[in-house]
């Protein structure tokens, strides 16, 4: 059973919370992202470590300190489980796959992505797909970005994705795809290695999220 927690990224964090957030990573990301909020951003990113966190109350995860990050930028436990993270729109996403499972999550909002700027990374087979209604540009993307996330590749091989229908394929491996409209205007898509029945969204409140961080930091310090 995959795990989808989502949730709105906050307008702004107390710097508190921020840094009892902050507190619970390792060291080296712990200070790129305190810069990232120096300077204005960031909140996506904590947003999705938060709606990780939050996925743990189900999937029984390890901790964030023992995150690693690979040269691309994607989060992971050495050993797993697998999860992806994504943010969007003011929105963030995170899904968590059984074990054993690749997984990739997107999320764009509702019309965002129009056919004509994907012209040079779709064949004539996807944009028919597009043309004829089985899916619309947005989705397509999405779904793209999903096989690359879940197959551990970035944006320069998204070229090489093929979707068909709700398959994703990528130099030879096959992807298993489900696509959903979301609150607040969003399109998401998730790719996994095996068949899975498509998730239900659960959406904690953010502030709860934050909130409770810094509860745990406090119980830590007494």
């Amino acid at each position: 059973m995959i795990v989808l927690h989502c949730a709105r990224v906050p307008d702004a964090l107390a710097a508190p919370l921020a840094a009892a957030w902050l507190r619970r990573l390792p060291r080296a990301r712990a200070a790129l992202l305190s810069r990232r909020l120096a300077a204005g951003s960031g909140l996506e990113s904590l947003t999705g470590l938060a709606l990780l966190a939050s996925c743990a109350k189900v999937a029984g995860l390890p901790p964030l300190s023992q995150l690693t990050w690979s040269r691309r930028g994607k989060p992971g436990w050495p050993e797993g489980p697998p999860f992806s993270i994504a943010h969007a729109g003011g929105y963030a996403a995170c899904a968590v796959a059984p074990p054993g499972v690749a997984i990739g999550v997107d999320i764009e909002s509702a019309g965002r992505v129009r056919s004509r700027t994907l012209r040079l990374v779709t064949t004539p087979a996807e944009r028919a797909q597009v043309e004829c209604g089985v899916m619309d540009a947005t989705a397509l993307w999405t779904c793209k970005e999903a096989v690359l996330k879940a197959a551990g590749a970035g944006l320069a091989d998204v070229r090489r994705v093929i979707i068909d229908g709700d398959r994703g394929h990528l130099d030879g491996a096959s992807f298993h795809l489900s696509r959903q409209a979301l609150d607040g205007g969003l399109v998401l898509a998730i790719a996994t290695t095996r068949a899975l029945p498509a998730p239900r969204a659960h959406w904690p409140d953010a502030s709860r999220l934050f909130a409770l961080a810094a509860s745990r930091s406090r119980r830590r310090v007494a």
